[in-house]
């Protein structure tokens, strides 16, 4: 049996052998013919200068063309106002983010994270909080919050937000500006892989001097004497007349900020975002979730109005309108956001700086009708005369490479 199998393999094996051989000459052959023709071809053009010096410029156009034609990745710049938008923090270092937000009503923190109180309590629903002097409160999960106030709305405010602190691979999401409740909101996302606890974001605020009133819910009291006292399903709410007017809050894990001011976001909101923020993942947009499937997920454009240069191309970017990369699925490769602030009625403006090699704008994501693209030789020459030498190349080149191979052909019939 096994000779048979062998018998009937062996006639396979010899014409693949037969096969490989034949395909040996004619690659033997044609190496042979197009070494000669070109043997030929440059004997003839190195007896004939002109020859030669055609073919540089031959040469040299095409080289032109393409690189009149091949896409090529540059520096771009623009300016968008959105109503939302979200980025990943990209530098190496802690980045100072918000700074000076006066005259705070409300600051409401949601997330999981530990608080410590100090100074002098007064609690309807925990009287024996008011013989304390410390608190410390533990959050426990994702729903948990606390909101601070002054204890009197009839007086200015005095609570501050100093200084929030990003570190390295936090993920800024849904930042906006409610106008009509005076509200700065904004959350913050961290890479579980990453070890947290070493690494918080960082909340500086500043009391004041003026009495002010917190409220806890989703909380336990880490004071064992307290806790026994309370039902961790009631909402804690005290007075706090604060021995230290600096409080500053770390932030391990994703957490909600949602921060109310007493009068409109008018000059001093400029001073609020440090500019020069190194990022990733830039997105203005909103997801629109309607049920539990992602496949239902809706993005809608949060882009109110803005404009996008590259390569001496400028586009004007109108309101609900997407801005993509290269690809429609891809967002842009914003870099570096240089400047935000609130501009009143409108949202937050951007203003940014990347590299790509094509930026796409429309209404759809599938369907852009705007693009802006760079050859690699814009990166050299300016737009014009790389258009001009693009025309004189194209109109050029089939007259050289006809004049090229005739007066080649010629002079090698001449004896």
């Amino acid at each position: 049996m096994a000779s048979r199998q062998k018998a009937k393999q062996f006639p396979d094996f010899i014409k693949i052998r037969q096969w490989l051989n034949s395909l040996k000459r004619y690659l033997v052959a044609g190496f042979i013919v197009s070494a000669s023709a070109l043997k030929r071809l440059l004997k003839t053009i190195s007896k004939h200068q002109k020859l030669f010096l055609v073919l540089l410029l031959l040469l040299f156009l095409t080289l032109v063309t393409f690189a009149a034609i091949a896409p090529g990745t540059h520096t771009f710049e623009g300016n968008i106002i959105s109503q939302e938008m979200s980025f990943v923090y990209n530098g190496q270092q802690p980045k100072r983010f918000i700074e000076n937000i006066r005259g705070i009503k409300e600051l409401e923190s949601e997330g999981i994270q530990t608080l410590t109180f100090t100074g002098k309590f007064q609690s309807q629903l925990l009287p024996q909080l008011n013989q304390s002097k410390s608190l410390k409160i533990q959050l426990k999960d994702r729903e948990s919050k606390w909101i601070i106030a002054p204890a009197n709305p009839e007086v200015t405010s005095e609570i501050e937000l100093n200084e929030l602190r990003l570190q390295p691979n936090t993920k800024v999401t849904e930042l906006n500006y409610d106008f009509y409740r005076n509200q700065l909101a904004f959350s913050l996302q961290r890479n579980p892989k990453l070890d947290l606890k070493n690494n918080p974001n960082l909340l500086k605020l500043y009391l004041g001097e003026q009495s002010i009133k917190i409220i806890v819910e989703g909380y336990e009291l880490l004071d064992s004497n307290l806790q026994n006292q309370l039902d961790n399903q009631t909402p804690l709410e005290f007075i706090l007349n604060p021995d230290n007017q600096e409080f500053n809050l770390e932030i391990p894990q994703n957490n909600d900020i949602y921060i109310t001011l007493a009068k409109p976001a008018k000059y001093e909101s400029e001073q609020w975002f440090r500019g020069k923020i190194k990022t990733k993942n830039v997105q203005f947009i909103d997801v629109d979730r309607n049920g539990s499937d992602l496949r239902d997920d809706l993005d809608v454009s949060t882009i109110v109005e803005g404009k996008i240069r590259m390569v001496g191309q400028e586009q004007e970017i109108k309101q609900n309108q997407f801005v993509m990369g290269e690809n429609p699925d891809t967002p842009l490769n914003i870099q570096l956001i240089r400047h935000l602030q609130i501009v009143p009625k409108k949202g937050i403006e951007a203003r940014f700086s990347g590299r790509t090699k094509q930026i796409q704008i429309g209404l759809d994501q599938d369907f852009p009708v705007s693009r802006i693209q760079g050859s690699w030789l814009d990166g050299v020459l300016p737009r014009d005369a790389i258009i001009a030498l693009f025309s004189f190349g194209a109109a050029t080149i089939p007259n050289l490479v006809s004049w090229l191979f005739s007066n080649a052909s010629k002079s090698a019939s001449k004896p």
